[in-house]
């Protein structure tokens, strides 16, 4: 009897992990306007991440942690686009290959702006 109710609820457990997707380890490319007016990468990588421009500059380096749906980012790099010591939230809406970061609160204003309602398409390594 045990071994009829484990086995629902392991394939329940299977089929839930491969229908929630997750971010890390992958690359999302999406276009952006002034002042880059170019596709930009997004390279996930387990606890931090960074932005690179087409050309492979490297634009902001950024602590990333994926938790469910929630997407938490504080940029450690000092540049022209990093906000460092300022944490954004945004909840991750997956749609097939893409996803949509909608902002929850971000001390950032330059980065809520930039990243809110823009939608990542998945990019090969």
């Amino acid at each position: 009897m045990k071994k009829i109710i484990f086995l629902p609820a392991l394939l329940l457990a299977v089929l839930f992990q491969l229908h929630a997707q997750s971010i890390n380890n992958t690359n999302w490319k999406a276009y952006f306007g002034e002042p880059f007016n170019d596709t930009l990468t997004f390279h996930v990588r387990g606890d931090s991440s960074f932005v690179t421009a087409s050309n492979g500059e490297v634009l902001v380096q950024t602590k990333c942690v994926v938790k469910g749906d929630t997407l938490t980012l504080s940029d450690y790099s000092i540049g022209q686009y990093s906000c460092p010591d300022m944490t954004g939230k945004y909840k991750i809406d997956f749609q097939g290959d893409n996803f949509t970061a909608t902002l929850i609160e971000d001390a950032c204003e330059g980065r809520a702006q930039a990243l809110h309602g823009v939608k990542w398409t998945k990019a090969s390594k």
